[in-house]
């Protein structure tokens, strides 16, 4: 669960998600942002329009009654107010209490603006006062009423605090929530989005092990994806009937030419048996028609190799065992071997069950390519080893030499057709021999591996899961 839960994170998609996830809560932030400064606004102009009432109601007051109506009113308002959040101070010139809950004028005041021709907006926290714990905001307005009376209107911003308080952990709490939300959504959207790519990409390497005529299943949505896989399959029908008309083609070629070289072929041991070996003619036919035997021999190649890449279906599979085919062929090749005085030799294999689904024929012909090779490139007086190995339900073939092996970069390009190391082509071949090999490797599901023997080659055919 974890494996697939960090194949996931570590996708495109999911990255891409997660882009997404922080426009959007950049969006939310955003947002509560605006939300926050409108609501801090929109409460600070309450505050103000309720002071600007209250002072209208006391300036009436006080040209009504003077300042001993304006007392009497101030004490009332504080007696009516039960959540204690109006702010009355009356005082004379020397700044000495007439009415209000401050104890004292404020020292410490932040002014915020004039209000008509001498009033003051301002904020401060109180320090002393009736009912009323110390250290709360107060928006406040000061105002003269006359030389001897000075006024000061104010509520405290505990409301704007509550409001505050209550924007932010609602802030904090949608946050959290449209993270886990947009988590969840990028989830499900990226396992979505592999679940379609994991169908092409297996529809793929099922095209990849050799098997073109499969294609990309489409659903009926008529999504993007499925406009993808259709133009995919269109691509691979191009590519499918340009293989199988070169293959088609190279074959009716090699078809063509076989026949008559092998009347070429007749005709030369026909005239070769007809000469004296003395004679110097005996040399130039008896090389001319090794030439054309392995010309020959390379059409056959080609039209092996057509027919398992063409029709791999037709192959016959059955129980075979590889141990019974390597000892036959080290048999067979045991005295090529000792003709360059080589170490050649089947290491001794577990008496174990060692079969394989697959046709004889094609196997024994793979490895014999395979112990040819090494044979042909091991020099003089080298060592040559195979073995056979089980481990875990495969089975594996392993055959290395002592040649000049081959470098990194060519693994993957010998198996091509006509590609060979020695580009000059001085030695004898025709490059069609590990092609073969792994078309019949191709065939029975088997994995091809080449390693460095130091010095020397090793080859592994592993057959199994």
């Amino acid at each position: 669960m974890f494996s697939r839960l960090a194949r996931t994170v570590n996708t495109f998609t999911f990255r891409l998600a997660l882009v997404y996830v922080g426009l959007f809560s950049l969006s939310a932030v955003l947002l509560f942002a605006f939300i926050y400064t409108f609501a801090m606004r929109y409460i600070d102009t309450q505050v103000s329009d309720s002071i600007r009432l209250q002072y209208s109601y006391l300036l009436n007051e006080y040209r009504e009654n003077g300042s001993s109506g304006v007392e009497r009113r101030v004490r009332e308002l504080i007696a009516e107010d039960d959540e204690a959040s109006r702010i009355f101070l009356l005082v004379n010139r020397e700044q000495e209490r007439l009415a209000g809950n401050l104890n004292t004028w404020p020292k410490t005041i932040t002014k915020e603006g004039t209000f008509e021709k001498e009033g003051e907006w301002i904020r401060f926290y109180i320090e002393s006062a009736r009912n009323i714990p110390e250290g709360i905001e107060v928006k406040a307005l000061t105002i003269p009423l006359s030389k001897w009376r000075m006024l000061l209107i104010g509520e405290t911003m505990q409301a704007n605090d509550r409001v505050k308080q209550t924007i932010i952990q609602t802030f904090w709490a949608s946050l959290l929530v449209t993270l886990v939300m947009a988590f969840i959504g990028a989830l499900i959207i990226t396992r979505s989005v592999i679940h379609r790519l994991s169908i092409i990409n297996r529809s793929a390497a099922t095209i990849m092990r050799g098997n073109l005529s499969a294609r990309i299943p489409a659903t009926r949505g008529g999504d993007e994806f499925d406009e993808l896989s259709s133009n995919l399959n269109r691509m691979l029908d191009r590519i499918e009937m340009l293989l199988l008309s070169l293959s088609q083609f190279s074959s009716n070629i090699a078809h063509d030419l076989r026949t008559p070289l092998s009347r070429i072929i007749n005709r030369l041991d026909a005239g070769l048996r007809s000469i004296e070996p003395t004679n110097p003619a005996y040399r130039l036919l008896e090389k001319n028609a090794r030439e054309m035997e392995g010309l020959v021999s390379t059409f056959n190649s080609i039209l092996k190799i057509s027919e398992l890449e063409a029709r791999p279906e037709s192959v016959t599979f059955e129980p075979c065992d590889v141990r019974e085919v390597i000892e036959s062929l080290t048999l067979f090749y045991e005295p090529y071997a000792a003709e360059k005085h080589l170490n050649f030799a089947l290491l001794p294999v577990a008496d174990n069950n060692y079969i394989v689904q697959g046709e004889k024929n094609l196997l024994t012909q793979a490895f014999a390519n395979l112990i040819d090779n090494a044979i042909k490139f091991t020099p003089e007086h080298g060592a040559i080893s195979i073995s056979i190995e089980q481990h875990e339900g495969s089975i594996s073939v392993i055959i290395a030499d002592g040649g000049p092996g081959i470098p990194p970069e060519y693994h993957d390009k010998v198996f091509e057709k006509f590609f060979r190391l020695e580009q000059s082509r001085g030695s004898k071949g025709n490059g069609l021999g590990l092609s073969l090999v792994a078309a019949i490797a191709r065939i029975h599901k088997a994995r091809i591996t080449l390693e460095d023997n130091r010095p020397g080659l090793r080859v592994r055919i592993e057959f199994g899961p």
